[in-house]
């Protein structure tokens, strides 16, 4: 029994030390909080928090081993949306939608980093785009 305890105590140790995710905060020198998100095996992994030297959120999105990936949400210096893109291997590829005063006013496709279609109004791009909008 004593040998079993010892087995998965064992494991257990072993188990947290490798591949354990944790949730990290970076701060500028002036105290100010930089960047926050999880980190696996020393790698960038689900959704990370990116702010200016100010505290003003600038970016947020999903990371997988380091990569950027799925939907990113980009901010202006006074913490508006100024647009939302989709990435795929650290590269834009999906739409990306742009906005001014909280409005979409062009919408824009990339294929790894290469824009391949622009919209210059919603009405536009919902035409040609139906299927996003059932």
């Amino acid at each position: 029994m004593r040998i079993y305890l010892s087995l998965c105590l064992f494991l257990i140790v072993i188990m947290s030390a490798f591949g354990q995710k944790t949730y990290i905060k970076n701060y500028y020198d002036t105290g100010v909080l930089k960047e926050e998100g999880w980190v696996e095996n020393n790698q960038k992994v689900d959704y990370w928090f990116f702010y200016d030297k100010n505290g003003v959120k600038k970016e947020e999105g999903h990371y997988d081993k380091n990569q950027k990936v799925k939907w990113w949400i980009f901010y202006d210096a006074k913490g508006k949306v100024v647009k939302k893109s989709e990435f795929e291997n650290n590269k834009l590829n999906g739409f990306t939608i742009v906005y001014e005063k909280n409005k979409i006013i062009r919408a824009e496709e990339y294929t790894m980093n290469k824009k391949t279609n622009q919209w210059e109004s919603l009405e536009a791009f919902k035409k040609d785009n139906p299927f996003l909008f059932l």
